[in-house]
């Protein structure tokens, strides 16, 4: 029991407080905070492996969401690898998946999507589907795809999800160890 005279009584009982106050701290988080907070539009396809995605199916992590395509020469492969290298750094691998939304289905077949991701070197689920079903899928996520003979021009920006299934933060161009804290404080 604490005196009400004792010097170090008091002195360790305000360390006490001001720690547990610190812990309340919301952490610092880089990319754009959405507000207010809301679910993220629904998302259901098949992965690489030809087997059903939802995206209700991760709740409980964190879901680094971004839409590229497997024949892209350099943006999709360095943004899917900056992921995983944020991932690994982050020090939540279990806790953090990365999914890649394909912006050309056609061509984004589950076995393109397998190569692809062992070509970057990175563990993700891949998602694809018919025209039809993408299509409703980045509307929902606002992500405007004009497709060309030989590219398929995107927008390009990484879409945070927290654990309960909320869209929390769009990052654009954050650094490893940006997107990594932000994992690391959505995960808490």
């Amino acid at each position: 029991m604490l005196s009400r005279r004792s010097p170090l009584g008091l002195l360790a009982l305000a360390g006490a407080l001001g720690l547990a106050a610190c812990s309340t701290k919301p952490p610092r988080l880089y990319g754009t905070v959405l507000q207010p907070v809301r679910l993220a539009p629904p998302l259901t396809a098949i992965d690489q492996n030809g087997a059903s995605f939802s995206l209700t199916g991760e709740r409980g992590r964190v879901v680094a969401l971004y839409f590229g395509f497997t024949h892209c020469k350099d943006i999709c492969p360095q943004t899917l690898a900056k992921l995983g290298a944020a991932r690994a750094k982050s020090g939540l691998a279990s806790r953090v998946a990365i999914v890649f939304a394909s912006v050309d289905p056609v061509r984004d077949t589950p076995a393109a999507l397998r190569a692809f991701f062992a070509r970057v070197g990175v563990s993700a689920i891949g998602i694809t589907g018919t025209r039809a079903q993408m299509k409703a899928i980045w509307s929902g996520y606002g992500v405007d795809v004009q497709a060309t003979r030989t590219d398929v021009g995107h927008s390009s920006f990484v879409y945070f999800i927290g654990p309960r299934g909320n869209l929390r933060i769009v990052g654009g161009d954050l650094s490893i160890a940006q997107l990594a804290a932000d994992m690391r404080g959505l995960a808490r």
